[in-house]
């Protein structure tokens, strides 16, 4: 049972600041070069929250965490952030050209607080997580005392009440309307009527929902609350921090888009690239390809067979197929994990304690991208997959499976910085 709710967000004041300038995607697909341009397009910008520069000079009192800490309590004073009059949700609509360059898309959805609870029968994951981004979330959210990101999940719409009420709604002039640097167009309304906001959490009471993106943040929330719990003994089940900000989109919205994340091979000691070409093709069917094209044309050609692409120095590009498995198990049907238990784990003994931390394996959904870190000698090999589907997705989840960690892409990522969720123990969450 979903308990989804209005809360008194805390927002930029766009009189402040230019609202374009001061958002940013979430801290996981932020790299370096974007922080530092986030970093120069504003003062005020997301991301000295939610990834602020790691210096050589940190100590445990001034670090990336209690600077985070300074910046939203100075901008709460200085009236570049303000908390809302009244509680609310947001209907939040993104606009984007369609990746596989078709006719462009939409996605709508609402932000409202969710109660947290395990993961099980009402709020189901799909990935696995690890150690060091959850430790780092905790950390950040300790520090600042509120969720600066929301959790993306699919919720189930059978009768497609909640998509008519999010229609009603955009009929509307957002309160917000921001165009990114990559053209993607953002837009937010305000919910604020008793009635609605009433019809709205009636309707989502039955769903479950699925963690789409976010499992390290939804985590930290569950983390979170109950290092609370234990400080807070007496606060009551409304407490703030009893609930997570997320973002709830229809698993059956046609604008939901998953991309491929391919995996890099990096230093791994004793790889042999000829050696390990040898133990593949005695085990699985290898087809050199003549190129980059047509290595990506042949990846998406439909097959029976698992299908995955394979980039060594050289450069060498090779299709990798493997034999199709029969499985009830959904999880075992998608290539991402036949990639780990059919070639990463016995023949590079890359086992999942060892991609902690990405200490022998890096991700990006940028074939090109992975395909020039071989060629040029930053890289040891790359694999290159298939994007699972949204169906594959909610699959795995009802199944109560987990694909490896990184298996989906999400695309295009809500923005962080639309609104934040404050999680002080004395902030109730009121019923509708």
């Amino acid at each position: 049972m979903a308990t989804v709710r209005p809360f008194r967000g805390i927002a930029y004041d766009p009189e402040r600041v230019p609202m374009d300038r001061v958002v940013a995607p979430p801290y996981d697909v932020i790299t370096a070069p974007d922080r530092v341009r986030y970093y120069r397009q504003d003062p005020r910008n997301v991301v000295r929250l939610i990834a602020g520069e790691v210096k050589p000079t940190d100590h445990p009192e001034d670090n990336k965490y209690t600077r985070a800490a300074a910046f939203f309590q100075a901008w709460l004073r200085e009236g570049v952030l303000r908390r809302e009059a009244a509680a609310c949700v947001y209907v939040y609509r993104q606009r984007f050209a369609d990746p596989d360059g078709g006719a462009p898309r939409s996605r709508s959805g609402v932000l409202a607080v969710v109660r947290i609870e395990p993961f099980g029968e009402g709020i189901l994951p799909h990935e696995k997580t690890h150690a060091l981004p959850l430790a780092d979330r905790t950390s950040l959210t300790q520090a600042v005392v509120a969720n600066l990101s929301p959790v993306f999940a699919l919720f189930e719409d059978p009768s497609g009440d909640t998509r008519r009420l999010m229609a009603e709604v955009e009929r509307g002039a957002p309160r917000m309307a921001i165009t990114t640097d990559e053209s993607e167009r953002h837009e937010v309304w305000s919910l604020r009527d008793a009635d609605r906001l009433r019809r709205l959490a009636g309707d989502l009471e039955p769903s479950r929902l699925f963690i789409a993106d976010g499992h390290h943040r939804y985590q930290t929330a569950l983390r979170y609350r109950d290092l609370q719990r234990r400080e807070h003994p007496s606060a009551p089940p409304e407490a703030a921090f009893n609930f997570v900000l997320m973002l709830l989109v229809d698993a059956a919205n046609p604008g939901l888009v998953i991309l491929p994340t391919h995996r890099l091979l990096h230093d791994l000691e004793g790889f042999r690239p000829s050696e390990f070409l040898g133990r593949l093709e005695r085990a699985h069917r290898v087809t050199a390809v003549a190129d980059r094209q047509a290595l990506l044309r042949a990846l998406h050609e439909p097959a029976s067979e698992h299908r995955i692409g394979l980039a060594l120095p050289g450069p060498r590009l090779c299709l990798v197929e493997v034999a199709g498995r029969r499985s009830a198990d959904p999880l075992a049907r998608l290539d991402v994990t036949v990639l780990h238990d059919a070639i990463l784990e016995p023949e590079l003994d890359l086992q999942e304690g060892a991609l902690e931390g990405e200490r022998h394996l890096a991700y990006s959904r940028d074939a090109g991208f992975v395909l020039d870190e071989v060629d040029g000698g930053r890289a040891q090999a790359a694999f290159l997959l298939r994007p699972p589907g949204v169906a594959d997705t909610l699959a795995v989840a009802r199944a109560g499976s987990v694909m490896p960690q990184k298996s989906t892409y999400f695309y295009p990522k809500p923005l962080s910085g639309i609104v934040f969720n404050p999680l002080d123990p004395e902030i109730r969450i009121e019923p509708v």
